[in-house]
């Protein structure tokens, strides 16, 4: 079983082309029209492919302006059957990383750290190897670094059912440290996990609170994002909607007590699809990163443009035909999600679905097609 990765962005590229219709609007300077019935209707039937596809679940939000749209289909748990709602929390996986890249960029307009600072000079001994990579290679994933995710260690305890099992941060790197490097810091970009589990612990060491806590204290709390925390364990703050693994055996598995601990820093985000949509809108807005750091981290590293990849953040340019995007998408066991924002900061938008499969698709091919679809659709809603 693999961990958090990054397939919608890679597997929804040649099917851009079918993000909006022909009546969406084209990017502007201007303030965009208005959500239409048109278009929420077009979304809700889709949502409602999704569920006849076999997802349990599907929960979307979408801003405009001043325009807030919230759409779910289907249910929080298959065997109560309980509607799902708008305020149910999902693990929004990978989306964790704009939010610890966040931190990160505070903390450098802070003083507290440098991005040219290396991984050796705040967790000495971490890394035998590639120890010189820096924090901004970390956060471009351009480190070399091995992801622990890869490591068929890390799922283990839970694929034998031990779902509360709980990994060190300390752990989850020395997994990765047992593996060469993938290529020396800076060569090229790939995915890798390891990088920011590396950042919270760095965040953690200067800092001196816990991960959770620096991001209430720095994000969620300012930003009124009431449903958002950063987990660490198998508990999940009520109400949530259970995510279910499917390919793992004849019935999908309820995935959803997977321990946090295992993502730490890197997928441990739980969430709703607004309280996402509300973070990257503010994001792109200049008010959680300084403004005047905002090109930097919004860039693409010229070492791997094909990549896509910023700082904490893919960068979508030609993927959608209402403008460019800011944002990220999460793959864990038992859910699948995206969240991005307009370069702008007037469009906002996220989805989760409350089912994975072991290639790190939102089920069989039948629905992660309907899931694509649906997630393409909702950015230029």
């Amino acid at each position: 079983m693999k961990s958090l990765r990054h397939g919608f962005v890679l597997l929804a590229l040649s099917a851009a082309s079918v993000a909006c219709s022909d009546d969406d609007e084209s990017p502007s300077d201007s303030s965009p029209d208005p959500i239409s019935r048109e278009s929420i209707a077009r979304v809700e039937a889709l949502a409602d492919e999704a569920i006849a596809a076999g997802i349990p679940g599907v929960s979307i939000a979408a801003i405009v302006d001043q325009q807030t749209v919230t759409i779910t289909r289907g249910v929080a748990n298959r065997e109560t059957a309980e509607p799902l709602s708008p305020e149910h929390r999902a693990r929004m996986a990978s989306i964790a990383k704009s939010v610890v890249s966040s931190v990160v960029l505070q903390l450098a307009d802070e003083g507290a750290l440098s991005l040219d600072d290396t991984v050796d000079s705040w967790l000495p001994g971490a890394l035998p190897a590639n120890g010189d990579a820096t924090i901004e290679q970390l956060l471009r994933l351009v480190s070399g670094i091995y992801d622990f995710g890869s490591d068929p260690r890390l799922m283990a305890p839970y694929v034998e059912g031990d779902f509360e099992y709980a990994w060190r941060p300390e752990q989850l790197v020395a997994l990765a440290a047992e593996h060469p490097p993938n290529f020396r810091p800076g060569e090229r970009f790939e995915y890798s996990n390891t990088n920011y589990t590396l950042l919270a612990l760095i965040i953690e060491k200067i800092t001196g609170d816990s991960l959770a806590d620096v991001v209430r204290a720095r994000i969620t709390d300012p930003l009124a994002l009431t449903s958002s925390t950063m987990a660490t364990t198998s508990h999940l703050d009520a109400p949530y909607a259970d995510g279910y693994l499917v390919g793992l055996a004849e019935q999908p598995v309820n995935a959803t007590r997977i321990s946090a601990s295992s993502v730490f820093g890197n997928g441990n985000l739980v969430s709703t699809p607004l309280d996402v949509a509300r973070f990257y809108r503010a994001l792109a807005r200049g008010e959680v990163v300084n403004e005047a750091q905002l090109p930097a981290m919004f860039t693409v590293d010229p070492q791997g443009p094909e990549s896509r990849y910023a700082m904490g953040l893919w960068r979508l340019d030609d993927f959608y035909p209402c403008g460019s995007f800011i944002g990220h998408d999460g793959n864990t066991p038992g859910y699948d999600s995206v969240g991005y924002a307009s370069l702008d900061g007037k469009r906002a938008f996220s989805v989760v679905v409350t089912s994975s499969s072991l290639d790190d698709k939102a089920g069989d091919e039948v629905a992660h097609a309907a899931w694509v679809k649906l997630a393409l659709a909702v950015g230029c809603m």
